[in-house]
């Protein structure tokens, strides 16, 4: 059994992006299949992917949805309209577009855990509609042989458990900063883990960096970044820094706290007297 590190709940959030088309939308007779691809475009947004079919002479976005590698959902073509993604499948089909080239990139966490659970959704509306990639339709190499598509393909399957029913979660007791709280642990040799998510009781921020692509985790009062400071702050740097002789780094961790500049200028003010 793998060991669970991240957040596995995805909260379905599908982000309007109003984007520009040319012409009206026609609605599907029927819904049959969801046909996923790539975007063949290692950094693209919605609007990008808008513009490039505009410039085909089509009415807007083939795809009614696109799924961005930081997770987030966008609605191209609304879900009810027929799609410009695979030749004589428009009219029965969902599109979904993956944010990617791969051919030969790797498909990360978040966009397939993102993926996952807007296919479950379709399905658990529209019933047990048939999963195509692209290329099983069209003559083309997409979605891309390092596309997961045996994930995907076994996640959508009516009778797959998800991954929540195939471990064990119990609410425990944990101590975060010294205070307890209710937990939601998953316990497998003898090690709890915990969701990221819990930590947020206690005050901490977890978000995902699309920058970096990680989860980021910032302990309560403190800041992700160290801010540009005046040259009052900078004066009162130099002087703890010659007086208690504090590495940079350690300068750089006082000035996370939230009110970090305040507690420099008062080390700085105490050591003058």
């Amino acid at each position: 059994m793998s060991r669970v590190t991240t957040e596995r709940v995805v909260v379905m959030q599908i982000h309007e992006a109003n984007l520009k088309r040319n012409g009206n939308w026609s609605h599907r007779s029927g819904t049959s299949e969801i046909i996923l691809h790539h975007a063949e475009a290692s950094h693209a947004s919605v609007e990008d992917i808008n513009q490039w079919h505009l410039e085909r002479g089509w009415a807007g976005i083939g795809y009614n949805y696109y799924v961005r590698k930081d997770g987030t959902i966008w609605r191209g073509r609304p879900e009810w309209a027929v799609g410009a993604h695979a030749i004589g499948h428009n009219d029965k089909s969902i599109g979904i577009c993956c944010e990617g080239a791969y051919m030969t990139e790797t498909m990360p966490a978040a966009q397939l855990a993102a993926l996952k659970a807007l296919i479950r959704d379709i399905m658990s509306r529209y019933g047990n509609l048939k999963l195509l990639r692209h290329k099983d339709v069209n003559e083309t190499d997409c979605p891309g042989v390092n596309f997961p598509w045996e994930q995907v393909k076994a996640y959508a399957q009516p009778d797959a458990k998800k991954e929540d029913e195939l471990v064990k979660i119990e609410k425990k007791k944990v101590l975060l900063n010294g205070k307890t709280y209710t937990c939601e642990c998953i316990t497998e040799d003898e090690v709890n883990y915990i969701k990221m998510r819990s930590l947020e009781q206690a005050g901490f921020t977890v978000v995902y960096d699309a920058v970096r692509k990680l989860p980021s985790i910032t302990a309560p009062q403190c800041r992700t970044f160290v801010p540009d400071g005046t040259a009052e702050v900078q004066d009162a740097i130099d002087t703890v820094q010659e007086v208690a002789g504090l590495e940079e780094q350690t300068i750089e961790y006082l000035l996370r706290y939230q009110w970090g500049e305040d507690l420099v200028k008062k080390l700085a003010a105490a050591m003058e007297k």
